[in-house]
């Protein structure tokens, strides 16, 4: 599932991909994910975290359904209630062309942990916004869309800390022109 829309400062192309067409690890495996339904979502289902050590999202998609000659960003659609896990090491954030140049960064994705509960590794780093639907948002990366047949890859990671984590459901990710 996903759904098209045009940015209405831009009019471009924005995408926004359900969870459900998201590659979660551990995602089809019911004592770590369930797929639920909360009303405030724009799909019909969202991913909720029931227990992972290993935390990780990915997608490819192609930059020809995006509007040409446009600087993009991805960001996590997601919500935290409840949960745990998120507090000893960072989640890497990693955007990028496949077979050319991506970033990667580290953040916080829990808002609700106080930042002097958080260990040193986590000094400095970007944490979610809320958005006005009520769900975070957190960007992920950029990359500029040339207009060619290129595939983009977008991934979350975190498999450091060896703590179960929980709490976390996933709408998707939203990739939409980005406001420089």
């Amino acid at each position: 599932m996903q759904s098209f829309q045009l940015d209405k400062r831009t009019g471009k192309k924005c995408y926004m991909i359900a969870a459900r067409d998201l590659t979660i690890i551990w995602g089809s495996t019911p004592q770590y994910w369930d797929w639920i339904t909360l009303p405030e979502s724009r799909f019909r289902e969202v991913a909720k975290l029931l227990a992972v050590c290993w935390f990780e999202i990915r997608r490819n998609i192609s930059t020809i359904i995006l509007s040409p000659g446009t600087q993009y960003a991805a960001f996590l659609v997601y919500k935290m209630i409840d949960a745990h896990g998120f507090h000893l090491e960072p989640a890497e954030l990693t955007v990028g062309i496949v077979g050319g140049i991506s970033s990667t960064k580290s953040v916080c994705l829990d808002p609700n942990i106080e930042e002097r509960r958080l260990g040193p590794n986590f000094q400095g780093l970007e944490r979610p916004k809320e958005r006005s639907d009520g769900w975070l948002e957190i960007e992920m990366g950029d990359f500029f869309n040339l207009g060619l047949e290129d595939e983009v890859e977008m991934r979350v990671i975190e498999i450091d800390s060896k703590w179960w984590k929980h709490g976390f459901f996933l709408q998707g990710i939203e990739v939409r022109p980005k406001i420089v």
